[in-house]
């Protein structure tokens, strides 16, 4: 599985269990100048803004969702902030960013998802 790969299965899959939980998928794979959101979602009145992280499970005591540092926690918020201005909502409005780590076995292709909400501060 290549990296391209791995990183479409973890979208799907966190896409997939967004919805099941109650979200709405607003959008995927945002882009601008610096960076990326990888999902946007709703729930309520919360806007959730996802970082999917998916890594191939190697045996390393090492989770996907390590992966993101201080720089793109940091972006993330940035990102979110351009968003919301973007698509006209309230400076106030109700957000969080959430992060999903996938972690997938190359041999059996079975995957497990853990789920963070609102692990970076806004």
């Amino acid at each position: 599985m290549t990296t391209k790969e791995l990183g479409d299965l973890g979208e799907k899959m966190a896409c997939e269990y967004l919805v099941e939980k109650g979200f709405k998928i607003l959008g995927k794979n945002y882009r601008i100048t610096f960076g990326e959101i990888d999902i946007i979602a709703k729930r309520d009145k919360t806007i959730h803004f996802v970082e999917v992280k998916a890594m191939a499970d190697n045996g390393y005591n090492f989770a996907p969702e390590e992966h993101v540092d201080y720089r793109k926690q940091r972006k993330l918020r940035q990102m979110a902030q351009i968003w919301l201005e973007k698509n006209k909502y309230r400076q106030d409005a109700a957000y969080q960013i959430d992060i999903i780590g996938i972690l997938a076995n190359q041999n059996t292709r079975v995957a497990k998802l853990h789920y963070f909400p609102n692990a970076v501060e806004g």
